[in-house]
């Protein structure tokens, strides 16, 4: 059964009605002219969700084992702009690069 539509002052009329039938399960559209504007429906119970383990996910086992060029940058210090974002490559050549420049 599709749902029933009501203009904007019928439904300010008899919002209370609209709303116990919306609680019992009924989907209610409010509409302005013939545009839809709002759904009165009832709230789904919530569902539970229960937290996977990590074990259950399938991540490859090299995930962290590349090298990260910008991160080993960060971590010796090794910024080499005013703002200290690392443009480069690792180690202290690219930093005396920039300042040549």
């Amino acid at each position: 059964m599709p749902p029933e539509t009501y203009k904007v002052a019928e439904a300010r009329a008899r919002f209370s009605e609209l709303l116990k039938r919306a609680s019992a399960g009924e989907e209610i559209i409010i509409a302005n002219g013939a545009i839809p504007l709002a759904r009165l429906a009832p709230i789904a119970e919530p569902g539970v969700r229960e937290a996977a383990p990590l074990a259950y996910l399938a991540l490859p086992d090299d995930l962290f084992d590349a090298e990260d060029s910008e991160q080993a940058a960060i971590d010796a210090g090794d910024l080499n702009d005013s703002l200290g974002i690392w443009r480069g490559k690792a180690g202290k050549e690219s930093g005396k690069k920039e300042e040549q420049e």
